[in-house]
């Protein structure tokens, strides 16, 4: 097993010769990689929409691939989306339903089936990198043991709020980082919480050019962004396996705040909020380390033989790092895009509604689809790509579409949600038109036309018996009991009665906020 984390950070990387998409003969399978990026805005992206700063290598892969205007997250939150992702379920199945569970961050089990398991068995050399989120150290569901040959990054997504870490996951071992100790996280944390126009005393400190001086480090030339080391590893992944079929899932914590970044770059100087400035750098930032990867692959003759998906994890979040009310759309950037609520709430679709679009160089046509679909799609898309029969689980194959054969592309009776940091009991589905949800099974249930009511204002239940009848047996049929989140209209009695089981196996998996101890994991 190569320890990429020490190879970037003694060598630079080395550029090969080109090699040929063909092998022993036979056309080789397709390189997937999968790039998530994390509490992305809808409209962060110039490319859907945004107008004060651009993405231009994002850009490119979007115009020239197929971007699906219909597309929604497995849920309204990191760790559940991730795992839906992972194992191809939506909420009503998979293992992670929320941030949280009665034993804490909870975690993927032996018996889950993972996409990286599924690539393995057809051949695939499988690596993660950046934020995991669904497995701590010493867990099942730690990614070499779900089916991942290499691994950097944070297992546990609290860490992974830090770009300045003391320490790294690599291959299930810790990688010490010795020149960000003592980084200030929690000054940090202070600052996160604070309004744009009200930093003064907490706010990161930059330079006469935009340079970052991180809190607490002594040496601030020698300080390391974590992004910096995903970006390095993934070229060096993938150099080391150009010469036969690979998959990388490049899960970046961008732009998750903290807002921070070691260069304003060409933002130093702009008339905005200094958060504003690191958002917007934050998000440049990504799309640097996407065409550093894109162009990468060109060298190594590779570009033509990867299909490259790129996807928001969930709905609008930036208000929780600006300080704002729940949901507030941004005064400047105007990022929200025009759905309902965000992040935390499987209630409206602003929770769910993501950026999503694959590109794959002379095989798919540019374009634009208004095919209803989930990124738990991408389990049997991937598989489909390898040539493999996936298990069964929530999702269908993308292909059809993908291939200018929509004719052939299955449907998704309803895509379905519940759970959710700040709803609980909640379900919701989106079955053609419809949109459809309820806080708690004791409560009535509200159906929207979004043909004609993009913002869910006017409940038309009562004029749609019909469709209320058929939405509730699939709220019934769509939801298997979970042993650790809260099902919806479980008691408190039995939530806490789950707690107290986690405490009395010693399941309880508690979280540890970045930098506020210099703590080594195994």
């Amino acid at each position: 097993m190569k320890f990429y984390l020490l190879a970037i950070i003694l060598l630079p990387v080395i550029i090969l010769c080109s090699c040929s998409v063909k092998k022993l003969g036979r056309e080789r399978k397709p390189n997937i990689i999968f790039i998530f990026s994390d509490d992305l805005s809808y409209r962060d992206l110039s490319c859907y929409g945004q107008e004060n700063f651009s993405t231009p290598n994002l850009d490119i892969l979007a115009f020239n691939g197929l971007r699906f205007n219909n597309a929604y997250a497995g849920s309204p939150e990191c760790a559940p989306s991730r795992g839906s992702i992972m194992t191809g379920m939506h909420m009503g199945h998979c293992r992670i339903r929320a941030n949280r569970s009665a034993r804490g961050q909870d975690h993927l089990e032996d018996e889950d089936i993972t996409l990286a398991e599924v690539l393995k068995e057809a051949g695939y050399t499988t690596a993660f990198i950046g934020k995991w989120g669904i497995g701590l150290p010493g867990t099942a569901g730690t990614p070499c043991k779900q089916g991942f040959d290499y691994s950097l990054g944070y297992y546990d997504q609290t860490r992974a709020h830090g770009y300045f870490p003391d320490f790294m996951m690599e291959n299930g071992d810790t990688i010490l980082l010795p020149q960000n100790h003592g980084f200030n996280m929690r000054r940090v944390y202070q600052y996160n919480s604070r309004p744009a126009d009200n930093l003064d005393d907490v706010k990161n400190i930059y330079d006469e050019n935009g340079i970052l001086m991180p809190d607490g480090v002594k040496d601030h030339s020698q300080a390391t962004y974590s992004e910096d080391l995903f970006r390095k590893a993934a070229l060096s992944f993938i150099r080391e396996n150009s010469d036969n079929p690979f998959f990388l899932y490049y899960a970046t914590q961008l732009p998750h705040g903290p807002c921070i970044i070691p260069d304003l770059g060409v933002y130093w100087d702009k008339d905005w909020s200094l958060k504003h400035k690191e958002w917007a750098a934050m998000v440049s930032y990504m799309d640097r380390s996407v065409g550093s990867i894109v162009d990468f692959l060109d060298e190594l003759g590779q570009l033509e033989n990867t299909v490259i998906f790129f996807a928001g994890d969930n709905g609008y979040s930036q208000w929780g790092y600006f300080g704002r009310s729940a949901h507030d759309d941004d005064p400047v950037f105007h990022n929200k895009g025009p759905w309902p609520k965000g992040k935390f709430t499987c209630t409206h679709e602003g929770g769910m509604r993501v950026p999503f679009f694959v590109y794959w160089k002379d095989h798919i046509n540019p374009g634009e689809s208004e095919h209803l679909c989930a990124l738990y799609d991408f389990f049997q898309t991937a598989a489909d790509l390898a040539g493999m029969k996936a298990p069964s689980n929530d999702g269908l194959s993308l292909m059809p579409i993908m291939t200018d054969k929509p004719e052939k592309q299955e449907k998704h009776e309803y895509l379905y949600w519940e759970n959710g940091t700040s709803s609980p009991h909640a379900q919701s589905l989106r079955m053609g038109k419809w949109w459809a949800f309820r806080s708690h099974p004791s409560e009535k249930l509200q159906l929207f036309d979004l043909e004609k009511d993009l913002l869910c204002e006017n409940d038309i239940s009562s004029l749609n018996s019909d469709i209320v009848r058929k939405v509730l047996k699939i709220f019934s049929d769509a939801h298997t009991d979970s042993e650790w989140y809260t099902n919806p209209g479980d008691p408190d009695e039995l939530v806490e009665a789950k707690r107290r089981k986690a405490e009395a196996e010693g399941t309880l998996q508690e979280p540890t906020r970045a930098n506020t101890l210099h703590r080594v994991d195994k």
